[in-house]
């Protein structure tokens, strides 16, 4: 198993990679341990694991674990990490059916999905054939916009997903926007068309995260934005308020 690339973004926030797609999680120290973000595409949370073992801090450190959405690309770890941490475990309550494969596909496209190893570009199309994540993983509370986890705001985005949400940490001023909307080549991007469930919550949920003074935007894909912020972000914001077709690929 190749591992994680593991980086820091800011001071005691640190993103975990995974080199194969793109796909960020992260580990936010705080004072009483370990906040995670997402949690990973191994239902072994290996890649979690392996990024707390590099910081040279324990799984018992996490105290928290922070869903952004029911995808199997960031939420496949969730389970794993939260049995071998005992940490709490948040999400929105409209990702529940999702989260706890209630709503798993159990016919054809459900046996299809355990097929597809969690290895390699398919994992994507892994998880949105079994409509769940391998691995059933219950919140420990439900969050909505407006809640506050660990000096974590909670940001209603939905769009991507129906109960999709961003989380913004205020202390360091740092906007985990999961895929609620994208940075390539260091610029602010939509999603991708053909991943994005309701295109009108979506615009609606960029334009909130926009109103947030970012210091660092950590997206769900690629890599952070850490230079030029501001600029970006009033970039995106005119670019959103001027509506247009949304892009094919973001």
């Amino acid at each position: 198993m190749s591992k994680p690339h593991v980086f820091s973004v800011t001071e005691g926030v640190y993103c975990v990679m995974r080199r194969s797609y793109f796909t960020c999680s992260y580990l936010v120290e705080i004072p009483s341990g370990l906040v995670a973000i997402d949690a990973g595409m191994k239902s072994t949370g290996s890649e979690m694991l392996c990024a707390i073992d590099e910081l040279g801090r324990s799984v018992r450190d996490v105290k928290a674990i922070l869903l952004t959405h029911w995808h199997n690309d960031h939420a496949a770890g969730a389970a794993m990490l939260a049995e071998l941490s005992g940490a709490d475990v948040y999400y929105s309550a409209r990702e529940a059916d999702h989260m706890t494969r209630v709503a798993a596909n159990t016919g054809l496209r459900g046996k299809i999905s355990g097929m597809i190893p969690e290895n390699g570009p398919l994992v994507l199309i892994k998880g949105l054939l079994g409509n769940a994540p391998q691995q059933p993983v219950a919140a420990t509370q439900f969050v909505k916009g407006g809640d506050t986890i660990h000096q974590f705001e909670v940001i209603d985005t939905p769009g991507h997903t129906v109960g999709h949400v961003s989380y913004f940490y205020r202390p360091k001023g740092v906007l985990f926007s999961g895929d609620a909307i994208a940075v390539v080549n260091k610029r602010l991007r939509f999603m991708a068309r053909p991943t994005t469930e309701d295109k009108v919550l979506a615009h609606a949920s960029m334009c909130r995260l926009m109103e947030f003074p970012m210091k660092a935007v950590c997206p769900g894909h690629r890599e952070p934005l850490t230079e030029n912020v501001a600029t970006e972000t009033s970039r995106m914001r005119k670019l959103l308020e001027g509506g247009g077709k949304w892009p094919l690929f973001g």
